[in-house]
């Protein structure tokens, strides 16, 4: 067994797309959108049974925390250099003198607070934008500790340290010894900016109305009623097991054996979800292999099997479009950074509207989890639901 997987890793290794992606750093990019769903999966359900009912804004909320945690993990780390040039720099690993930032704004930018005509030209520079966006980073985590589990200023100041401490680390251990030395620099500017949003966060929530954020009128959901589609998580579970199984024996075929296929795994792509998803379906009757095995599939909502449109609609919808934004969603993480200033503008817009499509799909596949009575944004267009 531990040759036939250095035989595969090898082969991996001769193919420029694989082998980037195992790399370890990529697959924790790769990876980190869905442990953050399954995390959420198990906060959920645990919420859940220890209370017996969960409504719909706390399954939202909850997932937005984590996923918020995420995409902060993403910003820090991206974009990951390669470590012939990381290994190649020498520049200082650390800088521990508190307030430097204001030193260099005044240095770079002519910086006077008793002067308002500087103060316009300072916020447009890089060296104020740094400052400013660490603070702007943990506001929302301030903000969620104080709101959704009342903990006190003190402790939530004490827990912004730690996550900032935590992310610096990150960066001056070259992400955990990936790299050969720190890849971006430890900051003591950045622990302080990071606290001081968290602080400043969840003394801003108190400015805000009580009843805008701590009534709730969502739908409750409640233990008592098997809220949770096990059957349907089982069902997708099993069938990405068998297309992780398949592509591995195609990639075998093509790379070890030479099998004059196409190489181009965007077909590929394409064809793993036509063969297990919408033609066991069409010939089922609305049943994949893990449908069949869970005993769960998708109708149309008059009851009827679903036809060949329909599961067309419902599978494309689901991973022609928001699959794949997903991938475009890491990519413009990582391109951020490495782009000229001119183009840096267009990117941010970028990311910003691909995030919060993806966020709002991720809310719709979450409740679709939490709830037998919601529909996916694909279900509604394509009239079908899962039993």
């Amino acid at each position: 067994m531990r040759n036939l997987i250095t035989k595969l890793y090898q082969l991996a290794q001769s193919s420029h797309i694989v082998s980037t992606l195992l790399e370890p750093a990529h697959i924790i990019i790769l990876a980190l959108p869905f442990v953050t769903l399954l995390i959420a999966l198990i906060v959920l359900s645990g919420q859940l049974h220890s209370h017996e009912t969960l409504s719909e804004r706390r399954i939202v909320s909850t997932y937005s925390f984590i996923w918020y945690l995420a995409a902060s993990y993403l910003l820090i780390i991206l974009p990951l250099p390669s470590r012939s040039s990381v290994a190649a720099l020498t520049s200082a690993e650390y800088n521990l003198q508190p307030f430097y930032f204001v030193t260099q704004l005044k240095l770079l930018t002519g910086f006077q607070l008793s002067n308002p005509a500087t103060w316009l030209a300072t916020f447009k520079t890089s060296t104020f934008f740094q400052p400013f966006f660490n603070v702007i980073l943990l506001m929302p985590f301030g903000a969620y500790l104080k709101g959704r589990h009342h903990w006190p200023i003190w402790l939530i100041t004490l827990a912004s340290f730690a996550l900032s401490l935590f992310f610096e680390t990150t960066q001056l251990t070259g992400l955990y010894g990936y790299y050969s030395r720190a890849y971006r620099m430890f900051d003591v500017d950045d622990l302080i900016t990071n606290t001081f949003g968290g602080f400043l966060g969840a003394v801003a929530l108190g400015f805000i109305p009580k009843k805008w954020w701590q009534t709730d009128h969502s739908r409750q959901l409640n233990h008592q009623d098997h809220p949770i589609n096990w059957r349907r998580i089982g069902a997708l579970i099993i069938d990405w097991g068998l297309i992780a199984c398949f592509d591995a024996g195609y990639f075998v075929l093509v790379k070890h054996f030479n099998w004059p296929l196409p190489h181009d795994f965007r077909w590929l792509y394409v064809f793993n979800i036509l063969a297990f998803f919408w033609l066991p379906a069409k010939l089922w009757r609305g049943k994949t292999i893990g449908g069949w095995l869970t005993n769960s599939r998708l109708l149309s909502t008059t009851g009827q099997p679903a036809s060949g449109w329909q599961l067309l609609v419902h599978y494309g919808g689901l991973y022609f479009i928001s699959l794949p934004l997903l991938f475009l969603d890491l990519w413009l993480f990582n391109k951020l950074g490495n782009v000229p200033s001119p183009t840096l503008n267009r990117l941010d817009i970028s990311l910003v509207i691909v995030s919060l499509i993806l966020l709002i799909i991720s809310y719709d596949l979450l409740l679709t989890f939490f709830s037998r009575e919601h529909q996916m944004w694909c279900e509604r267009l394509s009239r079908t639901t899962v039993h």
